[in-house]
């Protein structure tokens, strides 16, 4: 895989619309953190905002964005 490129299944945030919405298994690839990290975050009010679509929890690209800028610390 060329250097920079991401694998087929990993989102590019960068290029999604920002009312795009992703499942937990595309956020989990995008970032690294498990599955039950965000299950936890959720039932504490953190992470990303999530949307429900008939009762399944999605996230916004442009929330999955805002949280990540939010959540960067500078070095």
């Amino acid at each position: 895989m060329p250097h920079g490129s991401t694998a087929p299944d990993v989102p590019d945030l960068n290029s999604l619309p920002e009312h795009a919405l992703l499942t937990q298994q595309q956020l989990h690839r995008l970032t690294g953190f498990a599955l039950i990290t965000f299950r936890i975050w959720a039932a504490q009010g953190r992470g990303p905002k999530i949307t429900r679509v008939e009762g399944r929890p999605r996230y916004m690209a442009r929330d999955v964005r805002a949280w990540l800028e939010s959540s960067r610390v500078a070095a």
